[in-house]
């Protein structure tokens, strides 16, 4: 009886019987997951070479708190992950979370230091395919698309009674307060912060920075201006139609001296045109070219003057009711706007925004600056003119979204907890005894372990990975 041949294969071999081979291959699709949360944690890092990002980056960001008075300090030194204290089979059969404790050394600065490390609750371990075991069930926290931070224009659908289109910016933060500009039927620039009422544009111009308080100042930086040298053989038709830059007043030497003969920025009429050649001014700065009246209207329509006038308007916007208070206002708009805690345009937006406005400003710089407000403003009048280089955006194209990753999406929850952490501190700090006041008995670890909890396991990006998104 004859013998048959026995072939065997190893289970590692991979043999292919197509025809046809394949021109590339298959990419690790579960990269995002696990490289986002590599980034996040920077477990292949030491606490030194730690980048400003992720856990580090929270950290760093909240600490170190000071109390109320300023006497005490408490600042942060450096975090660790421990070993998970079980294995991922034994969280599965005991519903538990498969996690390595999140441990945090402080130092508080007072007469005498005292340095401790706190536990502040389990950071979630990634396996696989970047799941994670959460009460013993397996969950994935799903990315986010959404609109990329920066800054996108678009122009408002035609309506039924006019055929003319409009203009409009948006300033998109990475956190904090958007900024959208709107032309106006006529012809104005507005400007409306998140769901406020809609204001001039240049009167949050004129609050972000003194230098642009006034009208001579902002006209100069929209428009080119010249010095037309006046004398009794001057004809009024060269002023007649043109916009003068700054007030002009008559001499001191004349009977009226001190009094305004022209506004800046209004257009100069026949009757102001003979009264500036027989005033004596023997000069007068005029706008050289007008291509697009938009900001000298907008200018028009604008009912401050001064950069305090500015401030105080912006915060009985945003503050109905309060009486106006000037130290006040300027503390809301630097919160606003200047504070990164509060307003962060991100790497993101500040790239992008750099990009289409061709700007040179560092990729550092997180909030919004006046250059910016500035450039989005003549970015408006450029396609009003029809400027080959100024384009619309289209916010339905992806290359205006982006990703949101589980880096991001877990500090914007997490640092929530640690503010919540960062006031508990900043209070207990005004009760406790001095002798019996350490890192220990200021935290409260409850803040921050919640805030994991909820996003790992209850918020309404994290799911259980047999269900289908």
């Amino acid at each position: 009886m004859p013998i048959p041949s026995v072939r065997t294969i190893d289970q590692d071999t991979v043999r292919s019987f197509g025809k046809i081979q394949a021109e590339y291959e298959i990419s690790n699709l579960t990269q995002i997951q696990t490289a986002s949360y590599s980034r996040f944690l920077q477990t292949d890092r030491t606490s030194r070479d730690r980048l400003d990002l992720g856990l580090e980056g929270i950290l760093r960001e909240v600490f170190p708190i000071e109390s109320y008075d300023g006497q005490f300090r408490l600042e942060y030194v450096r975090y660790e992950l421990g070993k998970p204290r079980y294995t991922p089979a034994e969280c599965r059969q005991l519903r538990l979370t498969y996690g390595m404790p999140f441990r945090v050394w402080l130092r508080l600065i007072k007469e005498q230091p005292v340095e401790e490390e706190v536990y502040l609750g389990d950071i979630p371990i990634m396996i696989g395919g970047g799941e994670f075991i959460i009460n013993g069930a397996e969950r994935v926290v799903v990315s986010q698309l959404h609109r990329s931070p920066g800054v996108d224009f678009v122009m408002a659908e035609e309506t039924a009674s006019s055929d003319r289109k409009t203009h409009s910016c948006r300033i998109i933060p990475e956190r904090g307060s958007w900024i959208e500009l709107l032309v106006s039927k006529r012809d104005a620039i507005g400007v409306r912060i998140d769901q406020s009422g809609k204001f001039s544009a240049l009167t949050l111009l004129r609050a972000m920075s003194p230098d642009y308080s006034s009208d001579a100042s902002i006209i100069r930086l929209f428009y080119a201006t010249e010095t037309l040298k006046i004398s009794s053989k001057t004809e009024a038709s060269e002023l007649v139609g043109r916009y003068s830059v700054d007030d002009v007043v008559f001499p001191a030497s004349h009977e009226r001296g001190g009094e305004i003969i022209c506004d800046a920025g209004v257009d100069i009429t026949d009757e102001v045109a003979e009264e500036l050649i027989n005033s004596g001014v023997k000069a007068i700065e005029l706008v050289a070219e007008v291509n697009d009246p938009l900001i000298l209207r907008t200018l028009a329509e604008d009912g401050t003057a001064t950069h305090e006038e500015a401030l105080l308007k912006i915060y009985q916007r945003l503050r109905p009711g309060n009486p106006p208070n000037l130290d006040k206002a300027s503390d809301l708009f630097a919160e606003k706007f200047f504070d990164v805690n509060r307003y962060r345009l991100g790497r993101v937006g500040r790239f992008r925004i750099n990009r289409k406005f061709q700007q040179d400003i560092s990729d550092d710089e997180m909030t919004l600056t006046p250059l910016d407000f500035i450039n989005a403003m003549k970015y408006i009048v450029r396609l009003r003119t029809g400027d080959p280089s100024a384009q619309i955006d289209d916010i339905d194209n992806l290359g205006n979204r982006r990703l949101r990753t589980i880096d991001e999406l877990g500090c914007d929850e997490i640092r929530k907890g640690f503010l919540k952490l960062r006031r508990t501190v900043q209070e207990r700090m005004s009760l406790k005894e001095v002798d019996a006041m350490t890192p220990r008995t200021l935290i409260n670890p409850k803040s921050v372990s919640a805030a994991i909890d909820y996003f790992y396991g209850r918020s309404e990006l994290s799911q259980v990975v047999d269900q289908t998104n």
